[in-house]
This record gives C-alpha cells, structure tokens and sequence, in this order.
C-alpha cells in the first residue's frame, strides 16, 4: 500500500462485500507485525482462518463493519456484533455480549488516530451497556490502547495449545453520544 500524504483525508463507513479485497489486503499487512512475534503459527493460522474472503462474506451477514478509508483505500476496518452469531463456540460464556472482533489500522496509519475514531463510531452504534473484545496475550500494544480507552480486563481463556485469550469490557453507560 502506497503510503498516503499525511494530511490525506479518511472517511469512515459502512463495510460491504466490495471491500473484502481491501480487507484481506489489511489482514496482509498487519496480521504478520502483530502476532508474529507472539506466535508465528497462530499468526498464519489468522490470516488462512480469519482473513479469508469466505469469512468476511459470512461475518458482513451477521455483524456490522466500519472501513475507514483514504485515497479510496481500505486503511482500517472495525466488525461487531453479537456473540451469538459468531462461527466459533464460547462455552464459557453465559448471556449475550456484543463484541468487537477486529478493530485494525495499517501500521502506515499508525498514530493518526483512526483506531480511536473507529472504536468511537463502535461504541456509539452498540446497542448494549457493554462492549466486549478479546486480545491475543502478548498483544501489549492493543493492551495498552484499549485500556487507555476504558476496557478492563475480565477473564483468560486458553486452551494450551494457542495464546490465551484475554477478554476486555468496557461499560458504555454515560460515555456514548447519541
């Protein structure tokens, strides 16, 4: 991806079926930096399970998508929705809980604050008090940045083969804008 000008301005709207190019590109470019040097398999296993465009055809049925754009490329994307739609089982868990499953900027977009932008637009389109996440242990920079926006961590879950999953919630009461 050509890196845009600085002041390049980036929009943000809803994702559909024509992006899953885009998505796939941006699952290229930041999959690999991000959990690469936690788990160089587990990385792989991502982008062959997660960042395929069968995947993201059967997620954009089920769960809202957010692309933020520059210069008519995809440069970040936001997906939630409801836990009990996703593809993957959560025994667990009890109750329903509204997740934010991806929430990534292409690292030529770092620090511009289109993540911060992204979560804002999640948060305000949630339709619950809470908003829930899971980070890949290891992952200290998402750490860092959800906890600078209110999330607390609620539980690990790990299954001895793969890096644990950390779950986060925040409570929305009081901080959205409507």
């Amino acid at each position: 991806m050509a890196e845009a000008a600085v002041g390049a301005a980036v929009t943000v709207r809803a994702g559909t079926h024509a992006d899953i190019p885009g998505f796939r590109d941006l699952g290229e470019a930041v999959v690999p930096p991000t959990y690469g040097p936690i788990d160089e398999a587990y990385a792989q296993r991502m982008l062959d399970e997660w960042w395929v465009a069968e995947r993201f055809e059967a997620s954009l049925a089920v769960n809202t998508h957010l692309v933020a754009e520059c210069d008519g490329q995809v440069v970040a994307m936001a997906a939630f929705g409801l836990l009990s739609r996703s593809h993957r089982d959560f025994p667990h868990v009890t109750g329903e809980r509204e997740v934010m499953w991806k929430l990534y900027v292409h690292p030529d977009h770092h620090g511009r604050g289109i993540g911060s932008r992204l979560l804002a637009e999640v948060e305000a389109l949630v339709e619950g008090d809470e908003l829930w996440l899971e980070v890949v242990d290891g992952n200290e920079q998402a750490f860092a940045f959800y906890r600078a926006k209110g999330f607390v961590e609620v539980e690990r879950v790990g299954d001895g083969v793969w890096p644990d999953d950390v779950w986060l919630r925040k409570d929305l009461r009081g901080t959205r804008r409507r």
